[in-house]
């Protein structure tokens, strides 16, 4: 054996190796507490694999008189206690809560009640490029007296109920609750440990349920997050299941499980608020996690979409920005940024950036273009022109017309190209062929008189 990872109501856990270094868990039982009918039970429990929980692969008494049950995780492991200690975000302790509570109706089907959940008494176990949370099954013991809880670790006695603690009848699945609404205090709870105890002291404070604060009283949940309903829901699901009157519990963990998972999601909380409170939506938008793309994704969409109705066209892009640099090659991103960048483009047309940024999006956008469709190619060359370059704005409107024909618009720009280029004979020729299209349009009923003449005018001025 290695160390000791916790000391729990069901004995001792420690780091173990046989094979490979730290590839067991051993859990060493005070010899009082393994009767006949503890061990006929860990023998039970070794003949088969309950869903979700670590293999036993043996049990015995030690040399010096205790008795020991050895566990194999196929993979390198940490106590949920030593995993939430390197979790430093929130939201990823969110997530492996959820995880712990979406396994919870697994390990009570199994043979182990109560199951005795705890930080200690939960591995999180690497599994490819996940963590998942594995039990250690293991029989309760029977306890004479709350002075049986002498030694075990604050995080492990504040997990059990207080009807347990006092030595009064209890049901298992409302102990199981309450351990589980604990774990989420524990794991979401105020960074700060709680004060140092003695025995007596905190052996009588878990017996009133009062071991562990409230979540309420301290929390790693931000603020913004925790005044939301999503927040104070969660809040309320927790305490629900750590109330010290057993029949006050739920009878499943499906609440706190929801309650974390609305909580882990900040978009679907800001798509409720945008309509009543879109600067408070916007702000919630910060918590989505960097690693997540598609939430990234998400939460740039909607937080373009508040920016916009509020008209900020500024923020809008910004948003659209995140969401590019997230999904670069998602189309339907592009030709939202596209249209919010020219939108503000049309107000600062010196922008080299934001033209830039035009132009990117144009040249993927290109591809999914309808075949007589040429506006990208007129905005490209709108783009081009404000920066000087009227000659590879002319091959943009070379293009356009050669899908379309009797596009007047790229008939101006591009009179106007050849005008830059100080080629007028080119642009009298263009002049021409625009004001043949012209009356041949106004002939067959494409254009009206008025129009037509607005569209001559238009020439005109380039011209004079």
């Amino acid at each position: 054996m290695v160390a000791a990872v916790g000391i729990t109501d069901r004995g001792v856990l420690w780091r173990a190796s046989r094979q490979e270094p730290s590839d067991r868990i051993v859990r060493i039982v005070e010899p009082r507490f393994a009767d006949g009918a503890f061990r006929r039970a860990v023998t039970a429990l070794g003949h088969r694999q309950p869903a979700g929980m670590a293999e036993i692969t043996g049990h015995d008494w030690t040399a010096d008189g205790h008795y020991y049950i050895e566990y194999h995780t196929g993979g390198a492991w940490l106590t949920l206690a030593e995993q939430l200690e390197r979790l430093e975000d929130w939201q990823d302790r969110v997530a492996l809560l959820e995880r712990v509570c979406s396994l919870f109706p697994r390990w009570q089907r199994s043979p182990v009640h109560p199951l005795g959940l705890s930080l200690h008494n939960i591995v999180v176990v690497a599994e490819e490029d996940r963590r998942l949370p594995w039990l250690l099954p293991c029989p309760p013991v029977a306890l004479g007296t709350p002075c049986d809880l002498f030694g075990v670790d604050t995080v492990a006695v504040a997990a059990l109920a207080p009807e347990v603690v006092r030595g009064v009848q209890h049901d298992n699945r409302s102990v199981d609750c309450y351990a589980l609404g604990t774990l989420v205090a524990q794991g979401l709870g105020a960074t700060g440990t709680p004060p140092v105890l003695t025995d007596e002291d905190r052996v009588e404070a878990q017996a009133r349920g009062m071991l562990w604060p409230a979540l309420t009283a301290g929390t790693r949940i931000p603020s913004t997050l925790g005044s939301t309903r999503e927040g104070e829901d969660l809040f309320r699901s927790v305490e629900q299941c750590r109330h010290t009157v057993r029949s006050a519990r739920p009878a499943d963990a499906e609440q706190l499980r929801s309650a974390l998972a609305a909580l882990a999601d900040p978009v679907s909380i800001a798509t409720r608020l945008r309509r009543t409170d879109p600067v408070r939506a916007l702000d919630l938008l910060q918590w989505v996690p960097e690693h997540d793309r598609d939430a990234r994704v998400r939460a740039s969409l909607l937080g373009s979409e508040i920016a916009a109705e509020r008209g900020d066209d500024e923020t809008a892009l910004r948003y659209l920005n995140e969401a590019v640099q997230s999904a670069p090659h998602r189309f339907d991103l592009r030709h939202r940024r596209y249209e919010a960048a020219w939108k503000v483009f049309e107000t600062r047309p010196a922008d080299r950036g934001l033209g830039n940024v035009i132009l990117d999006d144009i040249a993927l956008l290109k591809q999914t273009m309808e075949e007589d469709d040429t506006t990208l190619y007129l905005r490209a060359a709108e783009v081009r022109l404000r920066r000087g370059d009227p000659r590879t704005a002319a091959r943009e409107l070379f293009t356009a017309l050669s899908r379309d024909a009797g596009d007047l618009a790229a008939l101006v720009l591009y009179c106007r190209c050849w005008i830059e280029l100080g080629d007028l004979p080119n642009a009298r020729r263009t002049d021409v062929e625009a004001r043949r299209r012209i009356a041949r349009m106004v002939d067959t009923q494409l254009l009206t008189t008025g129009e037509a003449q607005q569209w001559y005018e238009k020439f005109d001025r380039l011209l004079s």
